[in-house]
């Protein structure tokens, strides 16, 4: 999922306060934008209004069992939630259990509902660390897959290489968010600084166009706008979260569970888990017929040759064991990015923001 909206840590704006001066957006802008991020999961549809609830005939809902417990599930509209999408339409939540409604929604309404308990679960990634660390109540519950985040540039601009990117512009789709945070883990490995780079933020279905103009030298976000661009020819890949490493045998999305639910009904929460990861593994099996489901109920905005193709190139292995391992990967790397607090103890925020809804899937 794309993510979606990061508080800066104090540690942070510090860090890049010189850097930002020169940049095009105003820090107190970014605080709203950043807000309205944190729940894409990846390919949000910059036109689509939030919220707005998924049709009866695609849910659920008004099914008359009362057997089932009701959950309200939160999406942004990205290729990579593909398991929320196949757990409504192939049965796998109803098999759990789940009468599910599903509603899209920005980050300020997520945040308060997921929190409540008022919304049950969603997908989500990485950037959600920095919100529980400063109290948001949400569990990550087991990891789906790798993969639906790109770094791309122009062809023949000079840019052919990470190392190539120092003192360059680059575009995300928010200030903190997954695509910034992976391509500063990917650069500190390569000798350069996050804040050696002038970065630009952009709504994400602009980026291409802010590339081609030459107001950015190249931009990292989430599928599928940087597979549109390079499905034009004219764009290079660079950096791929589904193709390297530490990247690819890690995750990228999680399940997701309101903390009040783990707390008053740890049984919903573990059939949510069971449901999404249930759901992640038959998306890695049926890529095609994912894709026309994302494509046929409007999901995503993409075509369906699109969605498959970036359906299949993501690592489908879902988990819970290695998903909290890397987990504490990311504490570990935003947290030396000044991302998330010095002072934060990573054992203590690991053991806060994962909740063992169930031991593991198939052994993982």
């Amino acid at each position: 999922m794309r993510d979606r909206a990061i508080i800066h840590s104090e540690g942070w704006k510090a860090e890049m306060k010189n850097h930002l001066a020169k940049s095009k957006w105003i820090l107190s802008a970014v605080a709203v934008t950043m807000a309205i991020a944190v729940l894409n999961g990846c390919g949000k549809n910059d036109n689509e209004a939030s919220p707005a609830a998924v049709s009866p005939s695609s849910s659920n809902a008004g099914s008359g069992d009362k057997s089932l417990k009701k959950v309200t599930f939160a999406y942004a509209g990205g290729t990579c939630e593909a398991p929320i999408y196949t757990a409504i339409e192939k049965g796998f939540f109803k098999e759990e259990g789940l009468d599910v409604e599903l509603v899209q929604m920005d980050f300020e309404t997520l945040k308060s509902g997921i929190s409540s308990g008022k919304v049950d679960g969603t997908v989500g990634n990485f950037a959600w660390f920095k919100p529980i660390e400063q109290g948001l109540d949400v569990k990550v519950t087991g990891g789906l897959h790798a993969g639906c985040i790109q770094l791309v540039a122009p062809k023949g601009k000079g840019i052919s290489t990470l190392q190539d990117l120092k003192g360059k512009k680059i575009g995300v789709d928010v200030i903190g968010g997954g695509p910034q945070i992976t391509l500063s883990i990917a650069l500190k490995q390569n000798g350069i600084e996050p804040t050696d780079i002038d970065w630009r933020a952009y709504p994400s279905q602009q980026l291409s166009t802010a590339a081609d103009k030459g107001d950015i030298d190249a931009f990292i976000v989430w599928d599928p706008a940087a597979q549109q661009a390079l499905d034009t020819g004219n764009f290079v890949r660079l950096l791929s979260n589904g193709h390297d490493e530490p990247f690819k045998s890690g995750y990228c999305c999680y399940s997701v569970v309101s903390g009040a639910v783990t707390k008053k009904d740890p049984e919903k929460a573990a059939a949510i888990t069971r449901a999404l990861l249930k759901s992640a593994e038959w998306v890695g099996n049926n890529a095609a017929e994912t894709a026309q489901i994302e494509t046929d109920k409007k999901y995503v905005p993409a075509d369906a040759a699109t969605n498959e193709k970036l359906l299949k190139s993501y690592h489908w292995k879902p988990g819970v064991i290695n998903a909290k391992k890397n987990a504490e990967f990311f504490i570990k790397e935003q947290k030396a990015q000044g991302i998330l607090d010095a002072s934060t103890d990573e054992k203590e925020l690991l053991d806060r923001l994962f909740f063992e809804a169930i031991p593991d899937y198939n052994g993982n």
